[in-house]
């Protein structure tokens, strides 16, 4: 829980307890905090309070003591997992964690332990600002660079500073996990702490400190200029995929709750390039079984998708779940064969950051015969590579194919045996 910070609360915060133009926007109560994936004994039951600027949670049995808030600020990766069997639905969040110096407001001299939320001053609303180093102190030699130097002159190591991420997942025991989800992707888009709130001037001491400050030259921005324009361009279409996901998520919620199926030719077509970019279903994760050989068959079915389907890397096919093999005819067309490292590479690239081992990968493949149709079955070569196959690779099709072919091209009145 190293990138949350204490909240003293003991009911919903009122608008004084929040920061100047935060809001509330959505609250989910009966929720659980994870920290990495160790549940949080005190902070085990509790409703999540997001905002514009940060999501909080407020503590059922002990508000005052346990109740926490992340910045949204700090967030740069969300995934969701929906329940499986006994496990809840969650929330991952990924969290850059960020050097906590405290400082004092050099206008009002307002001390400030934490960080701000908008990274202005609580009191008269002028921005955090740090003095800038003279010189970079290398973490290895100890070799003191100039301040403009990325790496270090003597021994070449990065004068960067080490970043760090944590993870923490968010149990929803009652559900509302996926407006919840759709909330926090909506506000995470619209980053409304950066914006700029109008701020009473605090008078004469912010003209006279004004009048001592000594002005900072603008560095010329024309060498840059296309570089930047580029970078917001990325951006922007960044976030533009991730908004046309959330509207087409949610428009299949409301489908589904109408009971009608969609025959947007639009929307189909959208969805099959989405589904192209990852998984069609949340990736399984192993808090989401009750014991090892349900995770591994349950892995088996995710690769079965992977591997058939219309988008299937091996060709035509379908999931089979308790063995119940469809009336339909798939043709075993397609590629048919593909090595097991490949297939390994393609499905955790897929998977996002819930990545799966070698050696998990090869107990998951012993389910595939099981829960695949066609069944794609694994075969170990004289060279020692392994890959996975659908039956027109098998052994004896093969064999079959070859001997079809000897009889199809032998001279006339020889037989397969006299060779």
């Amino acid at each position: 829980m190293e990138a949350w910070d204490a909240w003293a609360l003991e009911a919903m915060p009122r608008a004084s307890e929040l920061a100047q133009g935060e809001s509330i926007i959505t609250t989910q109560a009966g929720v659980g905090l994870y920290d990495g994936d160790a549940k949080v004994a005190q902070r085990n039951a509790g409703t999540l309070i997001l905002t514009t600027h940060r999501l909080g949670y407020l503590d059922t049995k002990a508000p005052q003591a346990h109740s926490a808030y992340v910045r949204l600020a700090l967030i740069r990766q969300t995934e969701h997992y929906s329940g499986f069997l006994r496990s809840s639905p969650k929330v991952v969040l990924t969290c850059q964690l960020e050097e906590r110096v405290p400082w004092t407001c050099h206008v009002c001299g307002t001390f400030h332990t934490v960080a701000a939320l908008d990274g202005r001053c609580t009191k008269c609303g002028v921005t955090a600002s740090s003095p800038s180093p003279t010189e970079r102190t290398c973490r290895a030699c100890t070799y003191r660079n100039s301040a403009s130097a990325s790496r270090c002159d003597i021994c070449g190591t990065s004068l960067q500073p080490a970043s760090k991420r944590v993870v923490c997942k968010l149990s929803f025991r009652q559900g509302g996990d996926n407006p919840f989800y759709a909330c926090l992707r909506d506000t995470l888009q619209q980053k409304a702490w950066t914006k700029t709130v109008e701020r009473a001037a605090p008078g004469l001491m912010l003209v006279d400190a004004a009048k001592g400050m000594t002005p900072v030259p603008t560095p010329p921005t024309d060498a840059l200029a296309d570089l930047e324009a580029l970078m917001r361009r990325a951006r922007q279409m960044v976030d533009l995929a991730a908004s046309l996901r959330t509207q087409l998520e949610r428009r299949e919620r409301a489908m589904a709750e109408a009971g009608r199926t969609d025959d947007n030719e639009e929307a189909s077509m959208l969805q099959s390039a989405l589904v192209q970019l990852g998984l069609a279903a949340p990736a399984v994760t192993p808090d989401m079984v009750r014991n090892e050989r349900e995770y591994h068959k349950e892995l088996a079915c995710e690769l079965g998708s992977v591997l058939l389907g219309q988008q299937g890397l091996l060709g035509p096919g379908c999931v089979v779940r308790d063995g119940r093999i469809p009336s339909t005819t798939y043709s075993d067309t397609g590629r048919g064969i593909l090595p097991l490292d490949e297939v390994w590479g393609l499905w955790n690239r897929a998977r996002g950051v819930a990545l799966v081992s070698p050696k998990t990968m090869r107990a998951a493949t012993v389910f595939l015969p099981q829960v695949t149709w066609p069944r794609v079955d694994v075969r170990t070569l004289p060279s020692g590579l392994m890959v996975l196959h659908t039956p027109r690779f098998a052994s004896e099709a093969f064999e079959a194919r070859v001997l079809a072919y000897l009889d199809a091209v032998q001279p006339e009145g020889r037989s397969t045996a006299d060779h």
